[in-house]
């Protein structure tokens, strides 16, 4: 799971489709065999946002069995990029 932020807020999308319909996400996914959980984290910020970026590490929540990542866009904008499943970002301060 990775975070998007700049100094202003942290961007997120409403998805549409189950299993998690209505709710705001970050980009996320699951990790392939081989991959670490970094890696997916780039992976998935190309494929959801079209950005290539270097996440931090910040935690690992236990409970949802997930590594937390963050990273500061500055002033990029992510793409939308699975209007299949999402709707496109948004900025929330």
């Amino acid at each position: 799971m990775n975070v998007l932020y700049n100094d202003k807020g942290v961007y997120g999308s409403e998805r549409y489709k189950d299993p998690i319909e209505g709710l705001i996400q970050v980009p996320c996914g699951k990790v392939d065999p081989g991959e670490t959980s970094y890696q997916v984290t780039c992976r998935e910020m190309r494929e959801e946002t079209g950005l290539h970026t270097a996440p931090v590490y910040l935690i690992t929540d236990k409970s949802f069995n997930c590594d937390l990542y963050t990273t500061d866009v500055e002033e990029r904008i992510p793409q939308w990029m699975e209007p299949s499943k999402n709707r496109s970002w948004t900025f929330y301060t």
